[in-house]
């Protein structure tokens, strides 16, 4: 079968075809360094982002995203609050008003132990020692003054409710109407009666105001209680990542076939579970057993796991994927096993230099490190800054005309005498004005340094599979070391190329994460389909550019690792020799890297699906062993990416054996003919495969 021809137009566009040197044995020994202007730069990048991480470190204080901060400005659960590590609000109450939103919560805020498991409030009928055993008191507090003067001044709380820690804040678990201690209903200082319905709303009110910061404290707390579970799950993605690979080597067919079925399965099981779930809930009767404080303070931050239209979006998500899969099986299902046998041919490249399944963990582990230190610089960036309190009034007003609401303020030094009715507390950290700039160079290193480990994978792989096809005699003429011999290459003369081509995609890349950015904040200020249409289109745009720069990288990678080249020269030969032979490269090449990521997805999906039932709750077995967590999603979404990564790991194998062969082949296409003086090096089953012969002897 003839997969494809060459034109004569094409060889004249894109160039001409190579022709036969009979030198040619494989990747050059003689080359130089090349892109050395790029290395220097690189370096130069990396020695700034250490310098933002020594700032990040200076300045940081990740206990501020870990535990909350009460109204001093004091951290919960540090320093002298270490066994202190929950907020108590004295008068929940007073947070049922809007302007808590802008203002935060106009009511003292202290660090407790655990929170109350009882309901309270302050009975002047009781004597002082009867009611100071019950006590919450601000730190510092001396129990010795007359109860009245400390609950009146602020210094105690008035009245306080039974609770439930959540995101390591004091919420009321009450039932709903009016709220009763020894028999009698309580009520504020105000003498308002305080009901279920009123805490619900001022719970409502206190989610909205710590949204962004509760949400990264929450993450951060899962990941903190679930890291030996986190790296187990990345574990078990490593194994069975190897493993597939490895049985990849030996029953190449089989295993393609079996990703293909246990694809459409995942997705038709991911469409019945998603409509299951969209039909239970739609037809559901609220039977929670939170309560409505709870539930109000949780809806703010976890709700869309619990909304029937995030799982209608999810099955129409899995629909489409089935539909548009099953599609793709139905019309190119001979292609596709054309496309199986040059994976096979990629299996016994990878079967004669066996190495090359184990090198991935090179490129797995620095990705790890540089994705660490990003996320330690991250969080200690986001961490850094100076407590700033602010005027906070009752919710009639402060009653001074010379007090104004909001404004900010010295905690040391405010007189609370000079206005009853206004207090200082902490409201944020403010933060410095170059600590934005600073999470942007963070995001960008970030970029770049992963581009630059995966291209360096690439590289490697290349120069390794092109040793195997470029050896006449496959079972003598290939180097014994021929990774080792490749990384040599690699590190020596062409750093420099993969700091260049990484840095195109990374700049790529941010460019699509401020128009992303820039199209999030646009939707909050209209609704212009135009607008959104004119914003869809740019980042649909900048999606496909960068797919083809990394298309264009990837080969220009290989054209080096066998040319020594530089960046641009060899993206410019490997890019006109694929370009002259385009047909090939559309009906194979894509075909088979299509049925490589359809094995990826399964690992991703089996791991995926395998972690959300574990931790939703769904298998009663292991439940009683997992840790509390804030969102059970944490954990399910940070092992699904992290094995996304190391199965792309692991499969670059495969997918570089087979971009590195078909470059090979259509080189060897235009420099040989297989006549007696040019013959092909490719192997005798590629031959059958491709419709190609030597003309003078069977291989």
């Amino acid at each position: 079968m003839v997969v494809g021809k060459v034109s004569d137009e094409s060889t004249t566009v894109y160039g001409e075809a190579l022709q036969f040197d009979p030198d040619f044995t494989g990747p050059l020994k003689n080359r130089s360094c090349t892109d050395i202007l790029c290395l220097l730069l690189f370096l130069v990048f990396l020695i700034g982002w250490g310098v933002v991480a020594g700032f990040a470190v200076v300045n940081g204080d990740p206990q501020r995203l870990l535990y909350p901060t009460d109204s001093m400005g004091r951290v919960c659960g540090k320093e002298e609050f270490l066994n202190k590590s929950f907020l108590l609000f004295f008068d929940l109450t007073r947070c049922a008003t809007p302007k808590v939103i802008a203002t935060g919560c106009p009511t003292p805020q202290v660090c407790v132990e655990e929170c109350p498991k009882s309901n309270w409030f302050y009975n002047p009928t009781l004597s002082d020692e009867e009611i100071k055993p019950d006590l919450i008191c601000q730190e510092g507090t001396t129990l010795s003054d007359n109860v009245k003067d400390l609950i009146t001044s602020g210094k105690c709380a008035y009245y306080y409710v039974k609770s439930k820690p959540l995101a390591g804040r004091c919420i009321p678990k009450v039932p709903d109407g009016n709220i009763t201690f020894n028999g009698l209903p309580i009520v504020n200082e105000d003498n308002i009666p305080v009901t279920a319905d009123t805490l619900a709303e001022a719970s409502n009110f206190v989610a909205k105001f710590y949204r962004a910061t509760e949400v990264a404290e929450g993450v951060f707390q899962d990941i903190k209680t679930s890291w030996g579970i986190l790296l187990a799950g990345f574990g078990i993605s490593m194994l069975m990542s190897f493993f597939w690979i490895v049985l990849l080597r030996f029953i190449s067919a089989v295993m393609i076939w079996f990703s293909l079925i246990a694809f459409v399965g995942l997705s038709g099981f991911g469409a019945y579970y998603t409509l299951n779930k969209y039909l239970t809930l739609r037809n559901s009767v609220d039977n929670s057993t939170m309560s409505k404080a709870e539930f109000e303070f949780q809806m703010e931050i976890s709700k869309y796991a619990e909304l029937e239209t995030t799982w209608l979006i999810l099955f129409i998500i899995t629909v489409t994927i089935l539909v548009v899969c099953l599609l793709v099986l139905i019309f190119l299902r001979k292609r596709i096993n054309i496309a199986i046998a040059l994976i096979g041919q990629a299996s016994k490249a990878v079967g004669d230099i066996m190495s090359t399944l184990f090198f991935p963990v090179i490129p797995y582990v620095l990705q790890l490190v540089f994705l660490a230190f990003f996320c330690v610089v991250a969080v200690l960036l986001a961490s850094a800054g100076k407590a700033e309190y602010r005027v906070m009034c009752a919710e009639d007003g402060c009653g001074c005309s010379h007090i104004k609401e909001n404004e900010t303020c010295s905690f040391s030094d405010y007189n609370e005498t000079d206005c009853p009715g206004a207090s200082c507390q902490f409201y944020a950290y403010t933060v410095d004005s170059n600590i934005p700039r600073l999470h942007i160079y963070n995001v960008f290193a970030l970029f770049w340094s992963m581009f630059f480990v995966s291209a360096f994978g690439e590289m490697v792989l290349a120069g390794t599979f092109a040793s195997w096809y470029w050896a006449f005699n496959k079972s003598k003429d290939v180097p014994t070391f021929a990774v080792t011999g490749s990384l040599g290459r690699t590190l020596r003369y062409h750093i420099g190329t993969l700091a260049f081509g990484s840095l195109i995609i990374a700049i790529v890349r941010m460019i699509r994460v401020i128009l992303e950015y820039i199209d999030h904040k646009v939707r909050e200020k209209t609704d212009s389909k135009i607008v959104r249409c004119i914003m869809c289109c740019c980042r649909c745009c900048l999606w496909c550019l960068e797919r083809f720069l990394k298309f264009i990288n990837r080969n220009a990678y290989v054209y080096c690792a066998i040319y020594g080249k530089n960046f641009c020269v060899s993206a410019k030969n490997s890019f006109s020799l694929i370009m002259r032979n385009i047909a090939r490269v559309v009906v194979l090449d894509k075909v088979t890297d299509f049925l490589l990521f359809i094995g990826k997805m399964v690992v991703v999906g089996s791991i995926g699906v395998a972690s959300f039932f574990i931790f939703s709750g769904e298998v009663k077995a292991v439940q009683e062993h997992l840790p509390e967590m804030n969102y059970y999603l944490t954990p399910v979404i940070i092992i699904t990416i992290g094995t996304f990564f190391i199965a792309t790991a692991f499969f670059s194998v495969y997918g570089m054996a087979v971009d590195t062969l078909f470059l090979c082949f259509l080189e060897d296409c235009e420099r040989n003919d297989g006549s007696p003086e040019k013959p092909y090096f490719m192997s005798k089953d590629l031959m059958k495969i491709l419709d190609k012969k030597n003309k003078f002897k069977e291989e």
